[in-house]
């Protein structure tokens, strides 16, 4: 009588701990169902504001023409055109906090009325007219800056993004006049007639030049195609939407099997005459309502609780559960066919068919596991992708930190006496600005010669092809010498320094002769050029040799240097710049090509137009501040990829991780049952000392004979749907076999330790 009651606590026991199993997967239900909400709701509200004025407007370009550079001539005529066809403008560029949190930045020009803003919620402030974004610097930020400048604060959903509006022409502080522009106009032929007036009133600027510079409309029109699309996370919540259909499946399983365990009780309730409905909500129904409620308030709580919160994701995420449980209890109401066809003979002998709960479990285990392999192939690709493209990237990422002199002007010295003033610009540029950057950590990389357009018209050159690189270069991207130890080179060095890769060795005399050639063309091009006197070091200096080791790529920091390969080059022979050993000409790095260029000056606080400020009073001093009016990013396209990127592999990162988190919680699930069903079989073994494989080689079977044939499976479906047979699908299978089977043994140890008393005190 004690056993049989103790056997009875036990199956009590027993039909609780499910219970607790099901509402956790209830739980964990309305957890993604939440998170689905959230990640639709963030990634529509970052979309609406990133494309901010895009859907309203019509793209157009202002070209890298040399002559439309200076943002000083092209603004204002710009500006003015816009006034005179009532056209609102705007830009959208990204840039980098030191903490290397994008900023989004719309820059904006307004003529009149807009709905520019109709994408953007205020916490606090007022709105841009059109009068603040033509004067002043008055800006919104979605931070709370402080400062004087700063008219509102911009109210974005979770307050995860840095979202930034400022006045059109403060985008020149920061970035080239050239590049994607928006104009909000009422229809197509307001948007010609602007395009043609931008052309006209350009020309007629212009005009002075002899011959004179005509545009045409055709070159501000751009190709709606060729703008590139930005990464979405979009497909994220899409994934947890797959998850949350696995996690409905498992509630359902272990309804099914709940209700197994609970047959005894659900035949005597019978007995009574309760009708089926009735036994469905005592057994099933009373706890899914209950949870229904608790995730619904706990939701809610949550849902007002995020900042910046809307009344639409408040309301979606009670829609969201309501939904959930609504399925969850068609879902749960399958399991009233199984409480019909329970008999009260057959229960009060405790006789449990056990087949169809184990076939269904089965097929469940088989068909979660081939979608999570087909899904891990084709995310296991989609990081393979993003891999490359941040290996691409990898050395770029370096441009957060630098700017561009961008572009160089004439300045006061005139048009017409442009062949006088120029090289006199260059001369205090190389022989006295250089220096002052050189000591504030500027790059310098002239890889001019491998230039591709250099490259095809110098084909026939019969001379040596090198970079020249300063001692900031070497710092920030080492090369190695043959003892695999980084090279420096000291700022007191007057030997013209060159390294060179070990496989050239054979050729030293060859290599020797030739730089010391060039040394003496280049004290030349000194005294003739730059009219200045060669100090005495730099006419005894040595022209000597630092041996590098083979296979080195030397990254150009040019984006027209081999574009296919990285803008790597591969073991090209490097010239040293010193302060001691080098010419006014060595230094010749600010050309006006902007992100071409040699030099490339190292920002602070990642700030252009802090960094200009502070460089001011020496641009001042040696009258080049006409000449470099505008320190900007060296590539916002670079940017723009690198923060598309990041969002892609942040996508992957939380879909890897919800994958990994449903394959463990199905496997967990998959063995409870398992262990549940044969408890007392693998208790007598442990007890008799059979070791722990043997004890559990019905599992074991099963395992290897489920994944024979999921890995079968797997390849058959991805030939279907991808016409290859990709070996790839091996390694995953391989590596979600080994996490199961690490998992599986680990809970069945825990399963075992828990179980084991608990069994013997029930009656064995």
């Amino acid at each position: 009588m004690l056993a049989n009651g103790s056997f009875h606590n036990y199956e009590m026991r027993g039909a609780w701990t499910l219970k607790k199993i099901i509402a956790i997967f209830l739980i964990l239900a309305s957890a993604f169902s939440f998170a689905i909400a959230y990640i639709q709701t963030d990634n529509n509200e970052l979309k609406k504001v990133e494309k901010a004025g895009e859907g309203i407007a019509k793209r157009f370009v202002i070209p890298a023409d040399s002559l439309l550079s200076g943002p000083e001539e092209t603004y204002p005529i710009l500006e003015d055109t816009a006034v005179e066809f009532n056209v609102n403008i705007f830009r959208t560029n990204v840039s980098y906090r030191t903490n290397d949190q994008p900023e989004v930045i719309k820059y904006v020009l307004l003529t009149g009325d807009t709905r520019f803003f109709e994408a953007f919620r205020l916490k606090s402030g007022g709105l841009l007219t059109a009068e603040d974004t033509r004067q002043g610097n008055l800006f919104l930020s979605t931070a709370n800056t402080g400062e004087y400048d700063q008219k509102g604060v911009i109210s974005v959903f979770g307050g995860n993004h840095l979202i930034t509006i400022k006045p059109m022409q403060n985008a020149y502080e920061y970035f080239p006049v050239y590049g994607r522009y928006y104009a909000e106009v009422t229809d197509d032929r307001a948007f010609e007639a602007f395009i043609k007036g931008l052309a006209d009133n350009l020309n007629e600027y212009y005009q002075k030049y002899n011959p004179p510079y005509l545009f045409t409309a055709e070159d501000f029109i751009i190709d709606d195609s060729s703008a590139g699309a930005s990464a979405s996370a979009g497909s994220a919540s899409n994934y947890l939407k797959y998850l949350n259909y696995a996690v409905f499946l498992i509630i359902l399983i272990l309804l099914i099997y709940y209700l197994f365990n609970e047959s005894k009780r659900i035949g005597i309730i019978k007995m009574h005459g309760v009708s089926t409905m009735r036994l469905w909500f005592i057994i099933a129904g009373s706890l899914i309502a209950v949870m229904f409620v608790l995730s619904a308030v706990v939701s809610l709580f949550l849902a007002m609780s995020i900042e910046n919160t809307t009344s639409q994701f408040v309301g979606d995420i009670v829609l969201t559960q309501f939904k959930t449980y609504i399925i969850i209890t068609v879902l749960s109401l399958i399991s009233c066919l199984y409480i019909s066809r329970i008999r009260v003979s057959d229960t009060v002998k405790n006789r449990k068919d056990t087949k169809g709960i184990f076939i269904l479990n089965t097929l469940l285990k088989v068909g979660c596991s081939v979608l999570l392999i087909l899904i891990v192939l084709t995310i296991w690709g989609q990081y393979a992708e993003l891999s490359v493209r941040r290996e691409n990237l990898k050395n770029w990422e370096h441009s957060k930190d630098y700017g561009v002199f961008y572009p160089l002007t004439i300045g006061y010295d005139g048009v017409e006496e442009a062949n006088i003033g120029l090289p006199a610009v260059m001369s205090a540029i190389d022989s006295e600005l250089y220096p002052v950057l050189n000591r504030m950590g500027a790059v310098l990389i002239n890889a001019t010669l491998y230039e591709e357009e250099q490259l095809l018209a110098d084909k026939d050159w019969a001379g040596i092809r090198s970079i020249k690189v300063n001692n900031n270069y070497l710092r920030e991207f080492p090369v190695y010498d043959t003892h695999n130890n980084p090279v420096q080179v000291s700022e007191d060095t007057s030997d013209w320094v060159l390294l060179v890769p070990e496989k050239y060795r054979h050729r030293e005399r060859e290599i020797l002769s030739f730089f010391k050639k060039s040394r003496v063309g280049f004290m030349n091009v000194e005294k003739d050029a730059y009219q200045k006197a060669v100090p005495d070091r730099v006419k005894k200096q040595q022209v000597r040799i630092i041996w590098l080791a083979n296979d080195q790529k030397i990254f150009s920091f040019n984006p027209e240097v081999f574009p296919a390969e990285n803008n790597d080059i591969i073991d090209p022979i490097i010239q040293v710049i010193t302060d001691n050993n080098s010419l006014s000409a060595d230094r010749s790095s600010i050309l006006g090509g902007g992100a071409t260029d040699p030099l490339k000056m190292r920002l602070i606080d990642r700030d252009t137009a802090l960094t200009y400020k502070k460089l001011n009073p020496d641009l001042q001093r040696l009258k080049l501040d006409d000449n470099l009016k505008n320190l900007i990013t060296v590539d916002q396209f670079i940017f723009q990829a690198i923060y598309d990127l990041q969002k892609g592999i942040n996508q992957l990162w939380l879909i890897s991780l919800g994958l990994l988190t449903g394959l463990l919680l199905l496997v967990v699930q998959n063995l409870i049952i398992f262990f549940q069903k044969n408890q007392y079989k693998f208790t007598v073994r442990r007890l008799f000392g059979t070791d722990f494989f043997r004890t559990y080689k019905e599992y074991i079977l099963l395992f290897s004979l489920t994944w024979a044939f999921q890995i079968l499976f797997s390849f058959v479906v991805n030939f279907i749907m991808n016409g290859t047979t990709d070996i790839t699908l091996l390694a995953v299978a391989a590596a979600l076999i080994a996490i199961e089977f690490a998992v599986s043994v680990i809970a069945l140890v825990i399963i075992e330790q828990r179980n084991k008393v608990k069994i013997l005190k029930g009656g064995i």
